[in-house]
C-alpha cells in the first residue's frame, strides 16, 4: 500500500515539471518575437531614386545598389519611314550610262553627207552613187584631229581612200580618217580628243571634188551616219 501511493506521487511530480519546462520555452519564444518586432519597428528605411541609384538605410547599416541605365527604344519617326523604301532597285537605277564627247576633226562645211539609199553625184566618176562617209571641206595639208579619246587600230594604205587611220573610240564606235598624209600616230597608240593624227590630202576616188577630209564611222562593226553617231549633227 505504501509503495503504490509513493509511485503515484512521483508520477504527479514528473508531470508538473514537464509543463513547467514547456511554459519556460513559450516565454523565451515570446521574448524573442517581441525583441525582433521592436527592432523592426525602430528600423528606418528610406528609398531614394537618384538617376540610376537606389539607396536603402537602417540604423545599423547602409546598402547601395547601382542599376545600369537602359536606353529607351523608340519607334521610327514618320520622317525616317518616308526616307526608307521597301521597293527593290530597278534596272534603270542600277544601270549607269557612260557619255562620250566628240568633236569635228577639221573645221569646215559638209559638202557631201552620208547616204545609203539616196544616190549622190560623183564628179570623179561622173555618175550617181551611195556615199558611206561624210566629206568636210578643208584646204590641202589641214591638220586632222582625233574626234575623241581612243586607240589607233591601224594605219594602212587603201587604193580608193589613200592612207587610212582607223581609231577605236570606245562604246562600239570606230572612225576611219581618209586620206591622211604625214601620219603622226601608229597602231596601238592611245589618243585624246583633239590630238593631231596627221594632215589631209586628196582622196583618190574623190579627187575631182573640192579639197576635203573624208571620214567613215562604224557602230558595232556596221556602217553608220558619222555626224549622227558622233552627236555632231
Amino acid at each position: 500500500m505504501k509503495y503504490t501511493q509513493g509511485y503515484k506521487r512521483a508520477k504527479f511530480k514528473f508531470t508538473a515539471g514537464f509543463y513547467t519546462v514547456v511554459a519556460c520555452c513559450l516565454l523565451i519564444v515570446g521574448g524573442a518575437s517581441w525583441f525582433t518586432l521592436s527592432k523592426i519597428s525602430n528600423t528606418e528605411k528610406t528609398e531614394q531614386n537618384n538617376g540610376s541609384k537606389t539607396e536603402y538605410r537602417d540604423n545599423t547599416s547602409s546598402y547601395i545598389e547601382s542599376v545600369p541605365e537602359i536606353p529607351e527604344i523608340t519607334a521610327p519617326t514618320e520622317e525616317v519611314k518616308q526616307n526608307v523604301s521597301e521597293e527593290p532597285y530597278t534596272k534603270e537605277e542600277v544601270k549607269t550610262e557612260t557619255s562620250y564627247t566628240f568633236m569635228m576633226p577639221v573645221e569646215g562645211k559638209v559638202i557631201k553627207d552620208y547616204s545609203t539609199e539616196r544616190l549622190q553625184y560623183s564628179a570623179t566618176y561622173g555618175d550617181m552613187r551611195i556615199h558611206l562617209g561624210v566629206d568636210i571641206e578643208c584646204d590641202e595639208g589641214t591638220q586632222v584631229s582625233a574626234c575623241g579619246d581612243g586607240t589607233v587600230v591601224s594605219v594602212n594604205k587603201d587604193n580608193s581612200l589613200g592612207t587610212v587611220v582607223e581609231i577605236d573610240h570606245n562604246n562600239g564606235i570606230t572612225v576611219k580618217y581618209a586620206s591622211i598624209k604625214d601620219a603622226a600616230v601608229k597602231e596601238g597608240d592611245t589618243v585624246k580628243m583633239g590630238d593631231i593624227i596627221g594632215k589631209s590630202t586628196t582622196v583618190p576616188n574623190e579627187c575631182s571634188d573640192k579639197n576635203h577630209l573624208h571620214i567613215e564611222v562604224f557602230k558595232d562593226g556596221k556602217s553608220a551616219a558619222p555626224l549622227k553617231t558622233l552627236g555632231l549633227s
